[in-house]
């Protein structure tokens, strides 16, 4: 007679409503304990693709003498088995927040993110046709803020406050602006679109802004509109090989544009995208025609 392991058991109970969550929950556990030795230190479990089958993601390592940070490693489980997620990152790797669990549009993700001493580097899975799967924002900033239910934002940590005798140095954070795409079922940036100075100037109130700037003795420089109605405004002071970097972040509504202060000029600079591989650059909005 053919033994019936776990795994089996598993694949015959997870789908069927008896098997209520404290079951399937227990189930999934103790096939990720088959697999690994490790502390369960986060086990987050539910239907993550709608398809009526349940899955966990797992975290497994050891509790920190101190902080925030946990050592470990990431799993997830099926009825079908467990696997390592990101096997070729070393078993040591330090997260902070274990794993945080977000929806954009009719989809759950999974983030788990990687602590360094400047930044956060934040992974996103999902699971598609029964598999863990990587979303394309990997690895593209950390610190994730939700504004709504398909926009958030990213901190990208980068060495670009001063540019002194030809190098970029002194460090920054600032945040850049994402969404999910329900249409191509990926996530996508924001991507910057340069304009003019004098494009600018046909905004309500940006003439305000523009003079106070150079007022201060500042150089503009990349102006870059972005389709969610943000424009960062670039600008330099300083001599020549001996620059400071700053910025302006300012909000477009209609035909008039205000100072944005919830991104504070925290110095440094703003690309036209911090993914390129997965920006969308706008159409120009007629102002600027």
């Amino acid at each position: 007679m053919r033994k019936i392991t776990l795994a089996l058991l598993a694949l015959l109970l997870l789908p069927l409503a008896g098997c209520g969550e404290e079951d399937g929950i227990a189930i999934l556990r103790s096939i990720l304990k088959e697999n690994t030795s490790q502390e369960i230190l986060a086990f987050e479990y539910g239907d993550y693709d709608g398809d009526g089958t349940f899955e966990a993601f797992a975290f497994v390592g050891e509790e920190p003498d101190e902080g925030d940070g946990h050592a470990g490693e990431i799993w997830f489980v099926n009825a079908k088995g467990a696997v390592r997620l990101d096997e070729d990152r070393p078993y040591g790797t330090w997260y902070a927040g274990l794993i945080e669990i977000f929806t954009f549009g009719n989809r759950k993700f999974v983030k788990v993110e990687e602590s360094y001493a400047t930044a956060g580097i934040s992974s996103f899975w999902s699971v598609r046709d029964g598999k863990p799967y990587k979303e394309n924002i990997s690895g593209h900033g950390g610190f994730l803020d939700q504004l709504d239910d398909i926009n958030f934002t990213l901190e990208h940590s980068a060495l670009d406050a001063v540019y002194i005798d030809g190098m970029l140095m002194g460090r920054t954070w600032k945040r850049y602006w994402f969404y999910w795409d329900e249409t191509s079922e990926s996530f996508r940036e924001y991507g910057g679109l340069e304009i003019s100075e004098a494009q600018l100037r046909k905004c309500e109130g940006a003439a305000e802004i523009l003079d106070e700037i150079t007022a201060n003795g500042c150089r503009i420089g990349d102006i870059l509109y972005r389709a969610n109605g943000t424009i960062n405004v670039n600008y330099t002071t300083g001599a020549e090989q001996n620059e400071s970097n700053s910025y302006t972040t300012l909000l477009l509504d209609g035909t008039k544009v205000t100072v944005d202060d919830i991104y504070e000029n925290v110095g440094g600079f703003y690309l036209p995208a911090l993914a390129p591989g997965i920006a969308v650059y706008p159409d120009l909005p007629e102002i600027f025609n």
